[in-house]
């Protein structure tokens, strides 16, 4: 059974070229020590708007580049969600 687990990934901040995003990246979040590229970004309501493409800048200030999943621009936290396989039991 899967799980999804919720981690706050930060609020928007404005397009880029080619109409990419960028996200103001969660201080609290170390993104060197887990792998966070490819995963969706839901908002608050639980909509998927985007899929990280790399996280930049250095880890105390760090920027996450997105593409959008859909055209207007999200409001409020914005959260990357963790699929999380579950155990099999025997």
């Amino acid at each position: 059974m899967k799980q999804i687990k919720l981690v706050e990934a930060g609020r928007f901040y404005k397009k880029t070229l080619k109409d990419k995003w960028i996200i103001f990246g969660n201080k609290q979040i170390d993104f060197s020590k887990q792998e966070y590229t490819g995963k969706v970004i839901l908002d608050e309501k639980g909509n998927r708007v985007a899929k990280i493409l790399d996280v930049i800048g250095n880890v105390k200030a760090p920027y996450i580049l997105a593409y959008p999943l859909t055209k207007r621009e999200p409001s409020g936290k914005l959260f990357i969600e963790i699929v999380e396989k579950g155990r099999r039991r025997r």
